[in-house]
This record gives C-alpha cells, structure tokens and sequence, in this order.
C-alpha cells in the first residue's frame, strides 16, 4: 500500500468507467478532466481476490460515493431559502395558468 495523496478538483468534465475480468486486476478509473484527457486515478483490486470479494470492495467504495453525495444534497436542500421556495411555487402556477389556457 502506497501513503500519499492526491487532490483532484471535480466539475461537469468528469468521466468515471471500470472493468472486470478474473483473468486481469479490476479496475476503476476516474479521470477528472474527461474520458482520456488529462490524469486519471486508477482503483485496482488484485484479481488474487475471488470476484465476490472484489464486488464487496467495489460496493464499499460506491457506498462512500452515495453517502458523499447525499451529504452534498442534504447541504443543498438546507441552504434553500424562502424566496427560492416562492420562486419555484410561482414558476408553478405559471405552468400551470399556460397549460389551462391552452386546454
């Protein structure tokens, strides 16, 4: 096991795959700046591991990311104010006032 870090900041380029195979290492890529364009990250799980435990440590892994990404939401859902809340309800009923009219 390797001790050092990386830090990689994130935006909409983002490109994430994997493979498996028993006869190669799985493994997960994340590259950061889009598919093939710049660094990557590579997540290897030795294929010395049967595929049933290499799953386990792949849903670990997705585990984090999901519990990250609910974090990032419960975050954002607080951070709503009212206005953003009366903004939404008018966009509403102006939806709903054009659909009327039309029927």
């Amino acid at each position: 096991m390797n001790n050092y870090t990386h830090t990689y900041f994130l935006d909409g380029k983002l490109h994430v795959r994997g493979s498996a195979s028993a006869a190669m290492p799985s493994v997960l890529y994340v590259e950061p700046d889009g598919q093939h364009q710049g660094a990557s990250m590579n997540f290897h799980i030795h294929n010395a591991l049967p595929l049933a435990e290499q799953a386990e440590i792949a849903e670990r892994l997705a585990q984090g990311v999901t519990e990250w990404a609910d974090s990032i939401r419960a975050h954002a859902d607080a951070e709503r104010t009212a206005a953003d809340e009366l903004a939404e309800a008018r966009a509403e009923i102006a939806r709903l006032k054009a659909e009327s009219e039309v029927a």
